[in-house]
């Protein structure tokens, strides 16, 4: 029984692959056989480029590149509707979506032209998919409902479908996952009525997606099995890249990584093939986490990499798609206002030329306004842009200034120790004062270096005060054993002015030794750094009568503290804690990593 099974199993497997083979031969065979560039080719074109979108998106555009050029030439206008809107489709399974929603705005005037309602309500769907990737949920809600309504209205059971399921995902990725799954089954309902695989396949996709944020796993891994193996069967790459990466997402929130890894290596290969670049960036990520638990730090960091670098490649994608936001926005307001001005101005041509001189009024103000909202928007952008540029160079003329000062108090503390100390001593002061002031020279352009560097620089300081003091100062640095110092990163020098403060205000006043500790930590993504010394303190120094007024490197430093404050937009602080004996700063820093 086993055996008969499995040569059943092999034999529909054969009979598919035999299927799909068959269909691209008579594909291949109608194109070659029908050579004329009429518009009977190019609707062949676009069919066939419709049948290879999602398993060959490369071969779709040329077959659908080749329709268009015969429809524009032969001035088919339904044709370029159609071709227009199978390229939009095209670029939009590749995501990108600037050039999805060029060819489909194309396509919409064209179809309002010919009175294409049917290819209209697809093309106002695909813009609402537009809307819902730039994350502007309000219009893409307001345009799948109104596809919704129109469909129900023909009974068009195809764009029912098709809103179900895209309301349900904006419901989903707004988090109100109960609302979305709603959704999700009237979608599939009306699916599974038609018999019609690919939409199933997508529709219980997204529904893996949605127990997913309910933290349902097995609910989720149990759907996206399901879209899996339909995926498959109808030879839909994009549906099988996603259904992959995510049961290799939910295996690893399940510590399962073997599993994990196993689909993210056969997710990696199918998107590659597609030329889908943010489904790669998945595939790596969880390679990097599955490599990370099994100790291969070499393939975890390699696999680490290939993510950022395909994510940054995405990344920079929806940045200029943000950029852009306004200024596509300003164009479909365009397209509306002309569109509504031409029904005008054919009206008001046949009553007066009052009416048309209204109309161009009002005309030339909805123009001014457009243009005016464009420039506001341009005008903000730059203002930004200064802004930004204005902190950078701030927070560069502000370490300019502590060099110097830094420097300045070390040869301060030289010039006191040659006055009291013999030749070799000051030899040996003078050669840490060297290793110490190259050191700062070199770190002077940098906005962060290294942890253990910084603490470098802050141990030879500490030994040539030391020195000064004839040995009654010592340090200890205490570091959180989860610090990687190497790959740590800390503004040059921001610690030292509160050591200089700890020494010649506490320590330097003390009949007896003193101690300066210095502690490095992480919490909730910040580095959190503390001085502590066991000098006079605050209090200590009462008759003191600049004891109110900060050092001049204290005051730089938070000034310093309050531009990279501005610049990651985070809560950088300095608190000074008072002690029985002695002082203790505690200064919070974003935290900052090389990688």
């Amino acid at each position: 029984m086993k055996i008969l099974k499995k040569k059943i199993i092999l034999l529909l497997l054969f009979l598919i692959q035999f299927t799909f083979a068959q269909k691209q031969d008579s594909i291949s065979t109608l194109l070659n056989s029908y050579i004329p560039s009429d518009t009977l080719r190019s609707r062949q074109l676009i069919n066939a480029s419709n049948y290879f979108t999602y398993s060959n998106p490369q071969r779709a555009l040329k077959y659908i590149n080749e329709g268009l050029t015969i429809a524009k030439k032969k001035n088919w206008k339904n044709g370029t509707a159609l071709a227009l809107n199978q390229k939009g489709s095209i670029y939009y399974t590749m995501a990108d979506n600037l050039k999805a929603l060029d060819n489909f705005l194309e396509a919409l005037s064209m179809a309002e032209q010919v009175n294409n309602q049917k290819l209209t309500l697809n093309l106002y769907n695909n813009i609402a998919n537009i809307y819902a990737d730039m994350k502007d949920f309000d219009k893409a809600l307001d345009n799948y409902n109104k596809c919704l309504n129109i469909s129900a209205q023909q009974k068009d059971s195809i764009n029912q479908i098709r809103a179900f399921n895209n309301i349900g995902n904006v419901y989903s990725e707004t988090h109100q996952v109960d609302k979305s799954l709603t959704y999700f089954d009237k979608a599939l309902f009306l699916a599974q009525e038609l018999n019609n695989t690919f939409f199933v396949a997508a529709i219980i996709n997204n529904k893996g997606l949605a127990y997913k944020r309910k933290e349902d796993y097995k609910n989720s891994l149990k759907y996206y099995s399901e879209a899996l193996r339909l995926s498959q069967n109808i030879n839909n790459k994009y549906i099988e890249a996603t259904a992959l990466n995510s049961l290799g997402k939910v295996y690893v929130l399940q510590n399962e990584f073997n599993q994990a890894k196993k689909y993210a290596e056969k997710a990696l290969i199918v998107s590659k093939n597609i030329d889908a670049v943010e489904w790669q960036a998945d595939s790596w990520q969880v390679l990097n986490q599955a490599y990370e638990n099994d100790k291969n730090y070499e393939r975890s960091l390699f696999a680490y990499k290939q993510y950022i670098k395909l994510r940054d490649s995405v990344t920079s994608q929806e940045k200029n798609a943000d950029l852009t936001k306004k200024d596509m926005q300003y164009q479909l307001d365009k397209q509306d206002a002309l569109a509504s001005a031409e029904i005008r101005r054919q009206s008001l041509i046949k009553n007066t030329a009052i009416g048309i001189g209204g109309f161009l009024l009002l005309f030339a103000v909805v123009g001014y306004l457009l243009y005016k909202r464009k420039r506001d928007a341009d005008q903000l952008k730059n203002t930004a842009e200064i802004k930004a540029k204005m902190a950078e160079t701030e927070l560069k003329a502000l370490r300019s200034q502590m060099n110097p000062h830094f420097i300045f108090n070390s040869l301060n503390s030289i010039s006191n120790y040659l006055q009291t100390n013999n030749t070799v001593k000051a030899d040996e002061y003078l050669a840490k004062f060297s290793r110490l002031t190259r050191s700062i020279l070199e770190n002077s352009e940098k906005k962060w270096i290294p942890l253990r560097e910084d603490l470098e620089l802050l141990k030879l300081y500490i030994e040539i005060e030391s020195l000064r003091l004839k040995n009654k100062l010592s340090y200890h640095i205490k570091i959180d054993e989860n610090m990687d110092i190497d790959n740590t990163l800390i503004p040059p020098l921001i610690l030292q002015p509160f050591i200089e403060n700890s020494i010649w205000h506490g320590i330097s006043k003390k009949e007896n030794d003193g101690t300066i500790l210095i502690e490095i930590s992480s919490a909730n993504q910040n580095l959190i750094c503390a001085v502590e010394d066991n000098g006079l303190g605050r209090n200590g120094t009462i008759k003191n009568p600049n004891k109110n007024n900060n050092s001049m490197g204290i005051k730089i430093t938070n000034q310093r503290l309050d531009i990279i404050n501005e610049i990651k937009n985070v809560k950088g602080t300095i608190n000074f804690i008072d002690k029985k004996q002695g002082l203790r700063v505690e200064i919070s820093l974003p935290l900052e990593l090389k990688f």
